[in-house]
């Protein structure tokens, strides 16, 4: 095997069996040292936007050199879906690349660095590598994406359909059931969520929120964001507090331990337990029951 199909190999081979969060890092790691380079970038965001998510190789003191406002600009003509360029870098030589996801929005920009003294490598195999590079970890998250749909094919416990997003709704990857959720057409990449993630979801915390009729939990993941889709369950229309007095009512306890539980008087406990009731139309401790197993059973 040649040394360059045995380097994509190794790349496609990383992107399946290691952690779709770790792939990146490790990839421009084995680049860097197959290919003679001294530092490595790899930005990928979606179409028109400026966020998304930059990784370095190696970590550390370059994360303040290497920029997405210095890979954006780089020379590119915008339209292009696969070109390589050679930049002059103080005294070194940087060789880049745009590539564009063949199945998705999403664009990536990788920037090596080079001694000026040292043989570069030729521009139709760095071209080559870099894009499989690139597709490799487009394949490493679909995969990491697509997950709960295959638990949910065995029939096994799931988070909802999910998607991976930056903070300006740009789509990396989405599962099938995320898609339908969204009545988006199955034949096209979606390029950008329909609606917008709350500020309040964006923090290191995520949070949740209701786009009808979705609910949409948020959780930070490196510099992107993994979201959860699910159709509403009645106990999500409750606050956070009559949530917490509802599955303290359903495991069974007394208003004045709910009270003495969270510091608050009993009558105040009494008032929650009426709207809790009212608003879920419910009558029976029994049915609030029901509605908290149901509840736990699609988290």
């Amino acid at each position: 095997m040649e040394p360059t199909d045995e380097l994509i190999n190794t790349l496609y081979r990383s992107a399946i069996e290691e952690e779709c969060q770790d792939y990146r890092g490790k990839a421009l790691a084995r680049l860097c040292e197959r290919l003679g380079a001294s530092r490595a970038a790899w930005w990928s965001r979606g179409v028109g936007t400026s966020g998304g998510e930059l990784t370095q190789h190696p970590p550390g003191q370059s994360q303040t050199q290497f920029t997405p406002q210095l890979m954006a600009a780089l020379p590119f003509t915008s339209d292009q879906s696969e070109a390589s360029i050679e930049v002059p870098m103080r005294g070194q030589v940087g060789l880049a690349i745009q590539y564009r996801h063949r199945d998705s929005g999403v664009i990536s920009t990788v920037l090596m660095q080079f001694a000026a003294d040292r043989k570069l490598p030729a521009a139709e195999t760095f071209r080559r590598v870099l894009a499989h590079m690139v597709e490799a970890g487009a394949l490493a998250l679909r995969q990491f994406i697509r997950r709960d749909d295959w638990l949910q094919a065995m029939g096994r416990a799931n988070r909802g359909s999910a998607a991976m997003v930056d903070a300006e709704g740009s789509v990396f990857a989405a599962s099938e059931r995320f898609r339908e959720m969204l009545g988006e057409d199955q034949a096209a990449p979606i390029l950008k969520l329909p609606f917008e993630l709350p500020e309040s979801t964006l923090g290191d915390e995520g949070g949740d929120f209701i786009h009808a009729p979705l609910h949409i939990r948020v959780r930070r993941s490196g510099q992107l964001y993994l979201i959860y889709a699910r159709k509403p369950l009645p106990l999500d229309m409750l606050s956070p507090r009559e949530q917490e007095i509802a599955r303290a009512l359903g495991n069974g306890k007394t208003l004045k331990s709910i009270a003495r539980q969270y510091g608050i008087a009993v009558s105040t406990v009494a008032n929650h337990t009426t709207r809790i009731y009212r608003k879920l139309a419910i009558y029976r401790r029994e049915d609030l029951i029901d509605l908290i197993r149901l509840k736990a059973s699609k988290p």
